[in-house]
């Protein structure tokens, strides 16, 4: 009797742990344009995000702002709805930006298990944004960080998310 607990017992966690691993994936931000780190020669007239899963369509939970140098905001953005997996975020900046260095800060959260992640990174236009923090994939999830399509132009971002418990 006391065999077929403990059996039971190491089964029912086994499941728990594989669970937990699909339950606790959060949307990695594979690609954007412009890319982190890019010193461009003229403003974008946009900021596009690719994320590795869907992310959620409601502004207060998935979305991004553009600073410039001083703090203002530039632009922002949120789901773009012609994306029919919802993996990407989308938004104008304001026309006649100069030059300078400008932070995209993002905000994501997949809809499945309200899982949360963030993270930001710099581009300049006519000024070198420096060097952006890399991160190293967390070897489970190495093949799923690797977009099988990314939108034209647009590059892997040198930053990693943040993820946050949910």
């Amino acid at each position: 009797m006391n065999r077929h607990i403990g059996i039971g017992l190491i089964l029912v966690l086994a499941l728990c742990l594989a669970l937990s691993s699909t339950a606790l994936a959060h949307a990695k931000l594979v690609s954007s344009d412009p890319a982190a780190g890019a010193k461009l020669a003229k403003a974008p007239a946009k900021v596009t995000l690719v994320f590795s899963e869907e992310i959620s369509d409601k502004e207060t939970e998935s979305n991004f702002t553009v600073t410039d140098e001083t703090g203002a905001t530039v632009g922002t953005g949120k789901l773009d709805t012609n994306d029919l997996d919802h993996k990407t975020m989308s938004g104008a900046l304001k026309a006649g930006l100069g030059d300078g260095i400008y932070t995209v800060k993002w905000n994501a959260v997949t809809p499945d298990d309200n899982g949360h992640s963030d993270g930001n990174f710099t581009f300049g236009v006519n000024k070198d944004p420096g060097a952006q923090p890399t991160a190293a994939p967390e070897p489970t999830e190495m093949a799923e960080a690797a977009p099988t399509a990314v939108a034209a132009g647009a590059t892997q971002p040198t930053t990693a998310p943040t993820a946050k418990p949910a």
